[in-house]
């Protein structure tokens, strides 16, 4: 009886430890499981990057895309930009430049002066509400903004608004901090509203970044931007038909083919042009330097004008003929509202760069305007050849981040990315760095 229980003890353990041992072998399993799960799925990064890549290889319209991407983006390789102006203009994805010390830091970033006039804009998008929305949608949140004065030798950035040219005392500054000079103005107009325009060698030594409309700002904040559509969303658009891509394509009229919208009547050089080309081609000047429709567009920048919708070509008169000045006059009430714009600004080189291909008319290309009426009026008689204007639409999309007409403002966004995401390394603005922004002579024709 002693035998029999020993064996049956020696057989119980045996099983005890076969069990034991099965079960370690389950676990090993599941693991090299669960490691090939995330190999094969590309629940890392890389291997989820490179299996999307292999996907999407077998789609002409995907290698199409590609190309058409590239080539556009090839234009802007030789631009200088900061590493948040790379992000922003180059196609590059912001983790390249993401540095982990700044996760549990956060930023104080001093408006100086002019906060209650730039909050509608940047702060609340012009809302009905007293919302901050600022860093919503922001790749980084860890900033805070302030306006109160006390702040000025602790804030880790200070921005001042140029246009109102009123600075702080330069001496009460200390080393870590980052000036910013801020002006969304072309340079014929950077100091509009200063009761004194201060001499640029008296800013010299001052700045450490610029933050404007131009690639090449430290804090870049343009009025809009082009950016490539997602290349699954371009295999989707390939099928539609060019007219399925246009908004607005069953309002627009075709008794007036062109509309502009103007509050600013005293700018000669662009209603010396409306003037001419209206000789030759009906043109509807809404807003307040219309003669017929002067309260067609209420709440100009504050609400939208769904009239601007009806039109096949938009006007787009910049009052400045400067480098890269482009406004919400090309991104919102052109492109937005679907239509083909017709541009008085920067050069046709900067609009090739910064807009999307064969996308709009340059009055420069035209030796009058009775030259350019005469291509408007032809374009409209050719539907094929004008939807070829809209092309662009299978590849890429118009960002508007003004702050304008329900649009939301990205400048506080890109100044707290500015500081998560650009060198560290110390820079200061001398003169002729300030003339490369500020001086008309240096940048405007």
């Amino acid at each position: 009886m002693h035998i029999f229980t020993s064996i049956f003890t020696y057989k119980r353990l045996t099983i005890n430890k076969l069990i034991a041992l099965v079960g370690f072998c389950a676990i090993l399993l599941l693991i090299y499981q669960y490691d090939f799960y995330r190999e094969t799925t590309g629940l890392s990064q890389v291997s989820r990057k490179n299996s999307e890549v292999n996907v999407w290889d077998s789609f002409p319209e995907v290698q199409l895309h590609r190309e058409v991407i590239n080539s556009f983006y090839e234009k802007r390789q030789t631009w200088t930009t900061s590493n948040l102006g790379t992000v922003l203009f180059k196609n590059v994805e912001n983790y390249a430049f993401i540095k982990d010390y700044n996760e549990n830091r956060t930023f104080v970033i001093l408006i100086w002066k002019h906060w209650d006039w730039l909050q509608n804009r940047h702060l609340y998008s012009f809302g009905p509400t007293r919302v901050d929305v600022s860093l919503d949608g922001c790749s980084v949140k860890n900033c805070r903004f302030t306006k109160y004065e006390q702040d000025l030798k602790t804030a880790d950035a200070v921005v001042v608004h140029l246009q109102h040219g009123q600075f702080p005392d330069s001496t009460k500054r200390t080393s870590h901090q980052k000036w910013v000079f801020l002006s969304d103005e072309s340079p014929r107009n950077t100091f509009s509203l200063a009761t004194r325009q201060p001499k640029l060698q008296e800013l010299a030594h001052v700045f450490n970044w610029s933050m404007t409309y131009r690639s090449d700002s430290d804090v870049p904040v343009p009025y809009g931007r082009t950016q490539p559509l997602p290349e699954e969303l371009s295999v989707q658009l390939a099928k539609k038909t060019t007219i399925d891509l246009i908004p607005n394509w069953n309002k627009k009229r075709r008794d007036v083919l062109v509309a502009i919208l103007m509050s600013n009547c005293g700018v000669s050089h662009r209603m010396a042009y409306l003037k001419e080309l209206r000789k030759h081609l009906d043109v509807d000047v809404h807003g307040r330097c219309s003669e017929n429709h002067k309260n067609s567009c209420p709440g100009h920048f504050r609400s939208d004008c769904p009239i601007i919708s009806e039109y096949l070509f938009y006007l787009v008169l910049e009052n400045s003929m400067c480098r890269e000045y482009l406004t919400e006059k090309a991104f919102y009430h052109a492109y937005y509202k679907g239509a083909i714009p017709i541009i008085m600004g920067p050069t046709v080189e900067d609009c090739e760069q910064l807009l999307p291909p064969n996308s709009f008319l340059h009055v420069d290309n035209y030796a009058t305007p009775r030259d350019l009426a005469g291509e408007i009026t032809r374009l409209s008689n050719d539907i094929p050849r004008l939807l070829t204007f809209h092309e662009w639409r299978r590849h890429f999309e118009i960002l508007n981040e003004h702050g304008y007409f329900g649009s939301k403002s990205r400048h506080y966004c890109r100044l707290c990315e500015a500081l998560n995401y650009n060198d560290a390394a110390v820079k200061v603005y001398d003169e002729d760095g300030l003339k490369k922004f500020l001086d008309p002579s240096s940048t405007c024709r």
